[in-house]
């Protein structure tokens, strides 16, 4: 049980936190793995190399394969299929829209803060219309660091004019606690996500919680009060 401070602002991550876009980039890499004669993959085994951005991806991919050599080519064609369908299957995971209007109402910023290539976040908002709700979005190639690194967040807080402990980083990922912690942010994992169970993703640095839908931290925002998760 964790004392976390109702947020100014909610940075979020986007797959595996917002959005379940595993079956678009699923689609994206087996059509890639098919015009270099590799074997097509599982659901499952796809989401195990989400996170990182979609450089990391294609690393985690050929790593498995055996095929380093082959980034270059394989990195070309992977973009190459995913900017053609990037969000033709992706839907909001359970629990999001509630979320996100609540803290709209309630008038506190949001920012997503994603490690995929800015211009395939842009797409996948448009068509789930959330690109409304976000005052600030930045991908893995919009600053010279990504996740987990601290410059996102602190990047968002700067210019948004919050400061990172009035502030809860939400996300799925080992990447995205990281980043909290460097960033002094209490932070919020979804169980619900790709990268790792709710027991892996409990940093100890800073406040914290992990929950199994973003509607059950809506009796958490209460501004100006402490309250417990």
């Amino acid at each position: 049980m964790t004392l976390l401070q109702s947020p100014q602002l909610v940075i979020f991550d986007l797959d595996g936190t917002l959005v379940d876009s595993a079956t678009d980039i699923q689609i994206a890499a087996n059509n890639t793995f098919e015009e270099l004669d590799l074997p097509q993959q599982p659901l499952n085994q796809v989401k195990r190399w989400i996170g990182g951005g979609a450089q990391v991806f294609v690393e985690h991919a050929l790593d498995f394969f055996g095929k380093s050599e082959w980034y270059d080519q394989t990195y070309r064609l992977f973009m190459q299929f995913y900017r053609a369908l990037p969000a033709d299957r992706s839907v909001m995971f359970d629990g999001v829209q509630g979320f996100l209007d609540y803290l709209k109402v309630a008038g506190i910023k949001m920012a997503v803060v994603s490690n995929k290539p800015h211009e395939l976040i842009d797409p996948i908002l448009k068509h789930l219309k959330l690109d409304d709700y976000f005052e600030l979005v930045l991908g893995g190639d919009s600053l010279v660091d990504k996740k987990p690194s601290a410059e996102p967040l602190l990047h968002v807080c700067r210019n948004l004019g919050i400061q990172p402990e009035n502030s809860w980083m939400i996300g799925d990922s080992s990447k995205d606690a990281q980043a909290a912690v460097n960033t002094a942010m209490p932070f919020v994992g979804v169980s619900y996500g790709y990268a790792l169970m709710a027991s892996d993703i409990r940093p100890q640095e800073i406040p914290h919680t992990v929950v199994d839908s973003l509607e059950a931290l809506i009796p958490m925002i209460s501004v100006g009060e402490d309250v417990y998760a």
